[in-house]
């Protein structure tokens, strides 16, 4: 008789048990990830362990069958479609008082309880659950990975696509074409229509309350238009917000035409909150440190109503780091104190795509305004009289009154050659880890490993920042990967990550002295300032105090001497000391740094305080790192090979010529000039480089707003003001400029 493990113990885990041992089969234990049922028994069977145990050879060994019936589709499906590539039997289960056709076709690892009836000439795929006397019509197909509740009546013909979950009593009439992929139905809904995908729907009959993936029309022929948004992150989403509240107020009501271009599909959420990041790397703060109020109590609102569906993606996505990181955070999750959480980053990205584009539509609908996305790059642009002509790659053009450049932070430096990904026998080199999707990239990582499965294999990060520790969580994230790579390495000019943890008492006693010492100075230079600051965070250094104790401490020290300064000495901070500063004080997310400890424990971490010099390939075939060493100031190799090397040590600048063609042309051409940050461009109080020419984003680095130097423009809470700046400064154009007054709608 084969041994049988089930995953998961919980209440659909142990209804399956009395199921299977009815039928006879052996059940030797439950794998679950929880860790608080860690070496317990439920139902007289143990828990056997984790399911990253199931890939060790001592489980292998002694297991042969394994069952999976969650109720999350992604993980079900994931889980036994890997498991069978491991070896594994993934048999289905079908109560001896199903009724089906003789046939009908059933992929594997289908479950079926008591009562269920499938009629002729229908179709069901694999990693299906199906709860209790549910009738399925003839002529049905159901996709992989459908979950399909008690009482359930799919009607004749009809599609049910992957991953979609149907409640309880659900009816399907027949006529009803198709069920979309991923769609939730609520439990006694009447489907009397087709359902779109990633639809939530309700109700007798039923409707859409919700859709997760918003179906963006991309309209790529260019229209006229009194505005043009080039680049699409948060920084231009946050200024059409606030744009569109300020024109609610107008009495002479106009339709106001906009174009949207962006070179990905994906608009309103940029590469750090959209797909190209994945659904699974999170904040490098906590929420209460990363969204202003109000937007924050609207944010918290938004996860309370989509936590059960943003769960699910986390889950898809991640593995198994994201697992515990759910597990842990259970409770708060489930009583919605959201503000301490390090959430992640994707769960932002969807509110605030949903946000805009519910936004743009109700302001269509009222026509106030008129909407184009175009799916283009713009690579030059031509200022005709008082128009802007800008040419995207697609050979098309557009013509525009007003035009915001919103292309976010400049691109990554290549560390080595210049391509994005350079993959040879020995060495797979990402010199951009998002240049497409970091999904993408771990593929490629997960491809290389598998080849090199009878090597060794060093993994190198270049750079400490947010992406460095990203990357590094997402490498031991997946179980396949971290479970591949020999040792993890890390290279950074001071050697050190960003802190995680305060030390409440100590940063009570610390005292930012050369920076209270100018207190009472008058003649105060941006270079004093900034000289004091450093010798500030030198102590701390000293006294082994990190930054996430003494951020605060010294960022309110030396902010409150900055309001001492002549606006030529606060540009002069901003260009050149706010981001030196600014690299010393970074603060990075338990959940980041814990990686690193188990790392550590398991003598697979090393951190090198380095520059990347080269990677060279030795006489064996494999490569070496080679780097100037930050105490001796000397060249030296790294003791070891390099296998994968990830280049996250941050952006070129505008000197360089590998920035986007755009930007090339548009400060050739001298519509915009960069200041002396060489990251960011001069603008007026207007945030014009140029004649309606407007610069929202990073590359407003370098200059002084309100009275307030800014050198970096990637916190949310800075972007939402600048945002809120350039929104008035576009609300004012068209309520002084007669010509517009005259085109009333």
């Amino acid at each position: 008789m084969k041994n049988s493990v089930i995953i998961g113990a919980g209440t659909q885990g142990q209804v399956y048990v009395s199921y299977l041992k009815e039928a006879g089969i052996n059940i030797t234990g439950f794998i679950d990830d929880n860790p608080e049922l860690e070496g317990e028994t439920i139902l007289g069977i143990p828990i056997l362990g984790k399911y990253k145990d199931l890939f060790l050879d001592e489980f292998k060994n002694k297991i042969q069958d394994v069952y999976c019936p969650i109720g999350i589709n992604s993980v079900r499906t994931e889980y036994l479609s890997t498991l069978k590539k491991e070896g594994y039997g993934i048999p289905g289960f079908l109560h001896h008082t199903v009724s089906i056709a003789p046939d009908v076709t059933i992929g594997e690892a289908v479950y079926m309880l008591a009562g269920n009836i499938v009629m002729p000439h229908t179709t069901i795929g694999s990693y299906i659950m199906i709860n209790m006397d549910t009738t399925i019509a003839h002529h049905v197909s159901i996709e992989d990975g459908v979950f399909i509740s008690s009482g359930v009546n799919i009607g004749a013909l009809m599609n049910v696509r992957k991953n979609a979950y149907i409640g309880m009593g659900v009816t399907a009439m027949t006529g009803v074409k198709e069920i979309g992929k991923e769609t939730l139905i609520g439990a006694g809904t009447v489907i009397i229509k087709n359902v779109p995908d990633y639809s939530t729907v309700v109700g007798n009959p039923g409707r859409v309350i919700k859709t997760k993936h918003i179906n963006l029309k991309l309209n790529n022929k260019p229209k006229p238009s009194e505005i043009t948004f080039i680049g699409s992150g948060i920084s231009s989403s946050f200024t059409i917000l606030h744009f569109l509240d300020l024109i609610e107020g107008h009495k002479t009501k106009r339709k106001i035409n906009i174009n949207i271009i962006d070179k990905y599909r994906e608009f309103h959420s940029g590469i750090p909150y959209g797909s190209r990041s994945g659904f699974s790397v999170h904040l490098i703060t906590s929420l209460k440190n990363f969204l202003p109020e109000p937007e924050l109590e609207k944010f918290i609102k938004w996860l309370n109503k989509n936590k059960n569906w943003l769960l699910d993606e986390l889950k898809k996505d991640g593995g198994t780091l994201s697992k515990e990181w759910i597990i842990k955070h259970t409770d708060k999750i489930q009583n919605n104190e959201w503000k301490d959480l390090f959430i992640p980053r994707r769960f932002f990205g969807w509110y605030i795509n949903e946000k805009v584009e519910s936004r743009l539509e109700e302001f269509k609908t009222k026509e106030i305004v008129n909407v184009n996305y175009i799916n283009a790059e713009v690579v030059d642009i031509e200022k005709k009289e008082k128009k802007h002509e800008l040419f995207l790659d697609n050979k098309e053009t557009v013509f525009s009154d007003k035009v915001i450049l919103s292309v976010g932070s400049l691109p990554v430096n290549h560390l080595w050659k210049n391509e994005t990904i350079i993959e040879e026998d020995n060495l797979l080199f990402v010199n951009d880890p998002y240049s497409s999707e970091l999904t993408g990239v771990l593929s490629k990582i997960n491809n290389f490993l598998e080849k090199k499965s009878d090597k060794k294999v060093n993994a190198l990060i270049v750079g400490a920042n947010a992406s460095a520790l990203e990357l590094l969580y997402k490498l031991n994230d997946i179980e396949k990967i971290k479970s591949r790579i020999h040792k993890f390495l890390m290279l950074s000019t001071q050697g050190m990550l960003p802190d995680a943890v305060i030390d409440e008492e100590r940063k009570k006693e610390y005292t930012p002295f050369n920076l209270q010492a100018l207190t009472k100075e008058n003649n105060l230079t941006a270079k004093i300032i900034a000289e004091a600051t450093f010798k500030d965070l030198d102590y701390a250094d000293q006294i082994h105090l990190g930054a996430a104790s003494t951020v605060d401490i010294i960022s309110r020290a030396f902010g409150v001497l900055l309001e001492k300064l002549t606006p030529e000495e606060l540009k002069k901070f901003a260009c050149h000391y706010g981001n030196e500063i600014g690299k010393r004080q970074r603060c990075a997310g338990f959940h980041y740094s814990k990686t690193v400890e188990e790392l550590k424990k398991e003598n697979r971490f090393d951190h090198i305080a380095g520059r990347f010099n080269d990677i060279r390939k030795t006489k064996t075939g494999e490569y070496s790192l080679e780097y100037l060493d930050t105490q001796s100031g000397e060249n030296k190799a790294y003791e070891d090979t390099v296998s994968i090397v990830i280049n996250c040590a941050g952006s070129t600048n505008l000197d360089n010529q590998n920035i986007p063609e755009l930007l090339k042309n548009v400060i050739e051409k001298e519509y915009c000039i960069p200041n002396e940050s060489k990251i960011g461009f001069e603008v007026n109080e207007a945030l014009e480089a140029s004649d309606n020419l407007h610069v929202v984003g990073p590359l407003l680095a370098g200059n002084v707003f309100e009275g307030k130097a800014v050198w970096h423009v990637e916190h949310c809470g800075r972007i939402i003001w600048l945002s809120k700046v350039l929104s008035e400064k576009i609300n004012d154009y068209f309520l002084k400029n007669a010509a517009l007054k005259e085109k009333p709608i």
